[in-house]
């Protein structure tokens, strides 16, 4: 599918099955984000705002509010669930990745039109972070909130609780594909007892 196609139908997505559903008191922020950050590429939260908003005192409040609105967030993961677009047959394909000093843990649903719907997101510290006294702040400061946070939940833990809460927010658990390395025996183990269910995909490297 091109990628012009790609863009209109998720306009029409957006206009038809979205906008009915979110909350009106959350409707002005939705719509600056979906501008700002969902129909165009992605260079920098502040660069992608004022593309929307030109004046700069403006788009940088407007993505500060936007993006540390954690209530939005999850009105947005209930609009997200009423669209109904993961069943107990779907497969949803789970993995991580590394950003900056974050570890971003993501699922998305498979489609037969070849593409993924991202369906769950949950943020932590990543574990490679340097420790040296030369470190930059931004890493000590994360360092120290990974080491705190390691305290009371290992990242194992914290998989397993974001993937636990995705099944209770959808009610049931869907088919769970790991890329190969991906879930460890206490994951596998664990959320098996609780009746998930995983595959492999067997094109990861």
């Amino acid at each position: 599918m091109p990628p012009t196609q790609i863009v209109r139908d998720i306009r029409t997505i957006t206009q038809k099955q979205l906008l009915p559903r979110v909350t009106n008191k959350w409707l002005p922020q939705f719509n600056f984000g979906l501008a700002a950050y969902t129909l165009q590429a992605f260079t920098s939260a502040t660069g992608n705002a004022r593309m929307v908003s030109p004046n700069p005192n403006t788009a940088s409040s407007k993505s500060r509010r936007l993006l540390g609105n954690n209530r939005l967030a999850e009105h947005m993961g209930t609009v997200f669930d009423s669209l109904g677009l993961v069943k107990p047959s779907s497969f949803v394909n789970i993995d991580h990745s590394d950003f900056n000093g974050l570890m971003a843990l993501a699922g998305a649903v498979q489609t037969r039109k070849g593409r993924a719907i991202p369906c769950m997101v949950e943020v932590t510290y990543a574990n490679r972070l340097t420790a040296g006294d030369d470190a930059p702040p931004r890493k000590k400061a994360l360092r120290a909130a990974w080491t705190e946070e390691r305290k009371g939940r290992s990242l194992t833990g914290h998989t397993i609780d974001a993937l636990q809460d995705f099944a209770d927010r959808l009610g049931f658990w869907p088919k769970l594909v790991f890329d190969r390395g991906f879930g460890n025996e206490s994951i596998v183990n664990h959320l098996s007892a609780e009746g998930a269910t995983f595959y492999s995909n067997p094109k990861s490297k």
